[in-house]
């Protein structure tokens, strides 16, 4: 009797563990989705690519609207983006999330969402895009990178 307990207690001890280091990988992966969504919008300010950069891994591929984007076409975008803010553009980005939903079978992650994404010129709507996408992470060390995201636009109603 005494060595059930002993064992049920060393079981209940250790999916406490478990359930505890999910919940913090599950805040920090929500936390690495939201911040790559407002990525654009405060790299206006800041300009650093590398406060956008470090949220993707080295071997990130996505999918926007069935075109592939490998690492490299953030880093143009953000290039090109800059140049435009340098020329004077006051063209601003606003990103939001909603309905974020984290899976965690181990050392990888999957989430899905809904966005909407916005351009704004001269404190006017010039774009506004939305739709829903899935977003694959790795953990590397302590932190949650984005390896993979698919992204599409929601289909205008009829």
């Amino acid at each position: 009797m005494t060595t059930r307990l002993v064992y049920l207690l060393l079981m209940v001890c250790l999916s406490w563990t478990a359930v505890a280091w999910s919940a913090e990988d599950g805040e920090a992966i929500e936390r690495t989705v939201k911040e790559a969504a407002m990525a654009g919008a405060t790299f206006s300010e800041t300009r650093d690519k590398q406060a956008v950069l470090k949220l993707y891994t080295k071997d990130y591929v996505g999918i926007q609207d069935g075109e592939t984007e490998p690492r490299d076409s953030i880093e143009k975008w953000l290039s090109d983006y800059e140049s435009e803010l340098t020329n004077g553009s006051t063209l601003r980005f606003i990103g939001a999330v909603s309905n974020l939903h984290v899976r965690m079978p181990g050392p990888t992650a999957w989430a899905t969402y809904d966005y909407v994404f916005q351009a704004i010129r001269k404190g006017e709507l010039e774009a506004q895009d939305s739709g829903k996408c899935t977003i694959l992470l790795r953990k590397e060390g302590a932190a949650w990178l984005i390896q993979h995201e698919h992204c599409s636009r929601a289909q205008s109603s009829q």
